[in-house]
């Protein structure tokens, strides 16, 4: 696996949307989301963030408690189901590179903290995945995790 490390993410003019999804039906909500911002007269300007913030394991499947970041072309009205926000800043983070199943980003995320961890990097941000591409349920993601700037 390759790892970069000094990366950073920067968006203005967030949409965050925060849902449960099965881990199987996380590509399909991503091309929902992608494809229904005009009902909202808005307009994507960059490529979907998500962040894993809770997994519950069941019998037959995984639900994901994740939270949608979309870059928006302007400032919309927070409501019940989506919120603004200004500005996205993820800064001297360490990134790796994803493409499969979704099942298999847990995974993934753990190889990348780990990293991280041996390096004697301080991480401070959960696990942030720039959706590339996403083919049925197939997804291509810079994963990202964010490091403090100061030494341990």
């Amino acid at each position: 696996m390759c790892i970069i490390e000094k990366q950073q993410l920067w968006y203005d003019n967030i949409l965050s949307y925060r849902t449960r999804v099965e881990e199987a039906a996380l590509p399909g909500l991503i091309k929902f989301a992608e494809s229904n911002l005009d009902a909202m007269d808005l307009k994507m300007t960059g490529n979907i963030i998500f962040s894993v913030n809770e997994r519950i394991e069941e019998q037959d499947c995984t639900i994901l408690g994740i939270e949608l970041l979309i870059p928006v072309d302007k400032q919309f009205k927070s409501s019940s189901r989506y919120v603004f926000k200004p500005k996205f800043r993820l800064e001297n983070a360490v990134m790796c590179k994803f493409s499969g199943k979704s099942d298999r980003l847990k995974e993934t995320g753990r190889k990348l903290c780990e990293y991280a961890a041996e390096k004697d990097l301080r991480i401070i941000t959960d696990v942030y995945c720039l959706v590339k591409s996403v083919s049925d349920d197939d997804l291509v993601v810079d994963m990202y995790v964010g490091t403090s700037g100061n030494s341990l």
